[in-house]
């Protein structure tokens, strides 16, 4: 556990020597004491946790510490202890997501980009060109087609579903297949293994900006980033579940937006507010949508105008 990391990634003072510092241990403020800690009397070590000033403060499980130390539950203290006890890299992959602070991704099989096909207005693909736009992207399919590098196949497993890649410093590490019909016996979303290890749109939502959309599928940030133009950036979480490496990708992203909004389907309000409390920001809210629209992929240009407005003037 890298409490020295957390400690200075949460802001939280501390010092490593003093009189009431042992070597080797790092001290803090007591959670449990508050205001009437005049010093550090928390000593942090390898066997546990101690306050100087009051025995019963004391303990050695590291959970029960973070969740104090930064007023969160128990559940998101789980999480963070997982984030910060992550043993060194053994390759150069693992060596290269470690410095550019990315979670390495699982030690699975490596997975073929599926054989695809390009969307044209007219042939045989013309039929995912009228699924796009008749999602409310009208006139300007080919446009959102080529920024979103959006590709269809026509057969093998990914059969008659749209291709969206996910990216990781420009290059592609997983891609979901959104199907055009209503399938019978399978998902609307078949995904490659790695989905739920990235964000949609992750480069741009770790680079920051002014607002931050965060939605549940591709076609939802697809619309709320397409029409937001260069105001705001969209991501999605692929479900309402989050992953650990989900989570510490947008705790790292919220830091880098004035506001970040958590915009869920209207019957996913529980979840949207659980992912609020996940990341445990100050300008993390949960958007509302407007009446009669059942999630962001059917807001239309001017509803997503009107969130946009609606946060960007908010505090």
């Amino acid at each position: 556990m890298d409490w020295i990391k957390l400690l200075q990634d949460s802001s939280i003072e501390y010092v490593t020597r003093s009189p009431n510092t042992k070597k080797g241990e790092v001290s803090v403020r007591c959670p449990y004491c508050g205001e009437q800690d005049p010093s550090m009397h928390l000593g942090i070590g390898e066997n546990g946790w101690g306050c100087l000033r009051d025995a019963t403060h004391r303990g050695r499980s590291s959970i029960t510490l973070i969740a104090a130390l930064l007023n969160c539950t128990t559940a998101r203290a789980k999480l963070i202890e997982a984030q910060y006890s992550t043993t060194d890299p053994e390759d150069l992959n693992g060596a290269i997501a470690a410095l550019e602070g990315l979670p390495e991704a699982p030690r699975t099989a490596p997975e073929t980009y599926p054989a695809y096909e390009k969307i044209r207005y007219s042939g045989p693909t013309q039929r995912f060109w009228n699924y796009i736009k008749n999602r409310g992207f009208g006139d300007e399919v080919k446009e959102v087609i080529w920024r979103y590098d959006l590709k269809c196949c026509l057969h093998g497993r990914f059969k008659d579903r749209i291709i969206i890649p996910f990216r990781r410093l420009g290059k592609i590490i997983a891609w979901t297949g959104r199907a055009i019909t209503d399938p019978v016996a399978a998902p609307r979303y078949l995904s490659s293994n790695l989905i739920k290890t990235t964000l949609f749109n992750e480069d741009a939502v770790l680079r920051g900006g002014k607002l931050l959309f965060i939605t549940e599928g591709p076609f939802d940030a697809l619309k709320v980033g397409f029409y937001g133009g260069g105001r705001v950036v969209a991501t999605c979480t692929s479900g309402t579940a989050l992953s650990t490496e989900q989570i510490n990708l947008l705790n790292r992203a919220v830091k880098q937006f004035n506001r970040v909004i958590v915009l869920f389907d209207h019957d996913a309000m529980a979840q949207a507010f659980a992912t609020m409390d996940w990341l445990c920001a100050h300008n993390v809210v949960v958007g509302q949508l407007p009446p009669g629209v059942k999630d962001p992929g059917a807001l239309n240009p001017s509803q997503i105008n009107r969130l946009i407005q609606e946060f960007a003037n908010e505090p």
